[in-house]
């Protein structure tokens, strides 16, 4: 994609600058054979001596709570919330001593093991702030606990069988019947070999099937060459992967792959960030081959769009204060920060503010790895703490290029009348081309 001329003034990301010198991709210098500490427990929780590199490296300081880039707020929703509230086994570093503490018999699996692995959105910002600059990364302790205790027959949750099961009879987590997921459809699109594939995911059609339209209007506003599944698209499987089964993960998502594939495309683009990050990384978590397409995300695709010509959006008299809210799976977990700022910076009228906790260092929303239908008092805090923040900045409107945070930011809305707008940036763009 050819360089987009920056319209967001540097200074809003600054927090960008430091990321190399403090994340665990560039200061990540322990060799793996340096930890050959052998605990008695490995042969009875393999999937704990996998994760035991990331939980020996970890100082237990317990400042990844915290925001270096934001005056050091706190910037981990479960550590934050009031019943929770910095006690030790439910930061970063607890989540490490968890799995160490297993792996040398010092505890034993319990309910509140369970509570510890599962109220968390793995939102990946302990991982970032680590100010000893290792980097340990509890995301990869807590995915080992959720994978352990679903093996131990202990884990999901109830609220998360519930969703796995209609995945597994709906394809799709809200128990919608599948052939209504292009339902949203003002005029059919052929189902054909096409250059791309749109990827609407679950959440989209049935819950903010108005970003989906919005998505494929601004398709055939750029007159892509693309189709839909209709009935062949499953869930993508990132739900299940996350709450640790894996193996009815890699059932949907090599579904989906083989499909697309059978289609000849070229890229598959969808505006979920979660299904994203799914058809980007997933097989190699799930041991599948590398798909033989590209995966986009919209605002990747839509920035390509502005910068060759095929959609130029219009000015829009509007007295919205736009910010933008990073979803985790684009944002920390990939690294898809400036696209979706360049689609808003692109859209004349629009005056723009960030977040105090911004890009790398955004808040999480609260919704995502199973919290929404697990702990939804967790969810709502998350949400709720973020529209505040919105209000501080003066924004008016709350952007996302999620559905899900789309979803979960809109119901703490309603519940705490905050007299926001809340919607998906590639609706505030399609509304710019009418």
């Amino acid at each position: 994609m050819a360089e987009i001329e920056r319209k967001i003034p540097f200074v809003y990301h600054k927090n960008i600058e430091f990321v190399p010198f403090i994340t665990h991709a560039s200061l990540d210098k322990t060799p793996r054979e340096w930890v050959n500490i052998k605990f008695p427990k490995e042969e009875e929780y393999p999937d704990l001596a996998a994760a035991k590199f990331e939980a020996v490296r970890c100082w237990a300081c317990g400042q990844c709570e915290l925001s270096a880039m934001a005056t050091w707020a706190m910037n981990c929703p479960t550590a934050t919330f009031p019943s929770h509230y910095r006690e030790a086994s439910f930061r970063g570093q607890g989540k490490h001593m968890s799995v160490l503490g297993l792996l040398q018999g010092f505890i034993e699996p319990s309910p509140a093991l369970v509570e510890i692995a599962y109220f968390c959105n793995l939102c990946g910002n302990c991982t970032l702030q680590c100010s000893m600059g290792i980097g340990s990364d509890p995301v990869v302790s807590v995915m080992a606990l959720r994978r352990t205790l679903v093996k131990l027959g202990m884990a999901p949750l109830p609220a998360h069988k519930r969703f796995a099961n209609f995945i597994k009879q709906y394809h799709n987590p809200y128990g919608e019947p599948n052939e209504n997921r292009f339902a949203w459809l003002k005029k059919k699109v052929e189902k054909k070999k096409a250059d791309i594939v749109y990827f609407a995911g679950c959440t989209g059609p049935f819950r903010t099937p108005e970003v989906c339209e919005s998505t494929v209007n601004l398709l055939e506003a750029a007159n892509a060459d693309f189709t839909v599944l209709y009935g062949d698209e499953w869930c993508c499987g990132s739900p299940l992967y996350m709450i640790g089964l894996w193996e009815e993960a890699k059932e949907t998502l090599e579904h989906n792959i083989a499909v697309m594939e059978d289609l000849g495309i070229s890229r598959v683009v969808t505006a979920c960030a979660g299904c994203f990050r799914q058809l980007y990384e997933g097989y190699k978590k799930l041991g599948l081959s590398k798909p033989s397409f590209e995966v986009l995300h919209a605002s990747q695709l839509l920035c390509e769009y502005i910068n060759s010509g095929k959609i130029k959006p219009k000015s829009v008299p509007t007295d919205k204060v736009v910010t933008y809210h990073d979803p985790c799976h684009i944002g920390r977990h990939i690294g898809i920060f400036d696209e979706p700022r360049e689609v808003l910076a692109n859209i004349p009228g629009i005056k723009f503010v960030e977040f105090e906790r911004t890009a790398h260092h955004a808040w999480c929303c609260g919704a995502g790895a199973g919290v929404m239908s697990g702990y939804p008092e967790l969810a709502r805090f998350a949400a709720t703490e973020r529209l505040k923040e919105a209000k501080v900045v003066g924004a008016s409107y709350v952007s996302s290029a999620c559905p899900f945070c789309v979803l979960n930011l809109k119901r703490a809305e309603e519940a705490g009348k905050f007299g926001l707008e809340i919607g998906d940036i590639v609706q505030l763009l399609e509304k710019s081309l009418r």
